[in-house]
């Protein structure tokens, strides 16, 4: 339904507003699947008040750097973006970037780890007034560090090239595919969606 509203999306706000609904109906729609017992509302940060929030917040993290390292590899700047808004000291090429593997690197971990109860909401400590954020033990984010290490290792076939690539190969595929459009090699950016 969103997706199909892109094509005729006449301005980059609204771009950026579809992709503010689809981030709202998608994470509408893990609070509607999880347990009560893990306080899950919707997507909040900075700080994440919930053990959900944290381990997105953290996850996406983890990933926003091997995603800016992958993009200096390739030459280049991760500071010009072209979808999300430029500020200074935000590498917003790294943002954009990701945007393709958020859900198929964090959020798959998140959910899986969550609702196969590998990790548990007693893994956190709660935010409080003392603390207003919500952390990870250690023993979870130990849990949480291999299993998305495991996904950014795991390989698959990439659905462009039809090359296999395992996930931060996939990321620096991905950043080639912009180096092409920007010097001209290609007339279009491919986005790797998985089906």
């Amino acid at each position: 339904m969103l997706a199909g509203e892109l094509p005729t999306a006449e301005t980059l706000d609204h771009v950026r507003g579809l992709e503010g609904s689809g981030a709202r109906v998608f994470f509408t729609a893990v609070a509607d699947t999880l347990d009560p017992a893990w306080g899950f509302h919707g997507r909040q940060r900075r700080p994440p008040p919930d053990p959900v929030n944290a381990l997105f917040s953290y996850g996406y993290t983890l990933l926003f750097h091997n995603t800016c390292s992958l993009l200096l590899t390739r030459g280049l700047n991760p500071h010009v973006g072209y979808l999300h808004a430029l500020r200074r000291g935000h590498p917003a090429l790294a943002s954009d970037l990701m945007e393709e593997f958020r859900p198929i690197i964090v959020d798959a971990v998140v959910l899986k780890l969550v609702l196969n109860k590998q990790i548990r909401p007693e893994g956190f400590n709660l935010a409080s007034a003392a603390s207003p954020g919500c952390l990870m033990s250690r023993e979870t984010k130990e849990v949480f560090i291999r299993h998305l290490e495991a996904k950014f290792n795991a390989s698959l076939t990439h659905p462009v090239s039809g090359r296999r690539l395992d996930y931060r190969r996939c990321i620096e595929h991905q950043a080639r595919e912009l180096v092409d459009v920007i010097q001209g090699g290609q007339l279009r950016y491919r986005p790797m969606v998985l089906r």
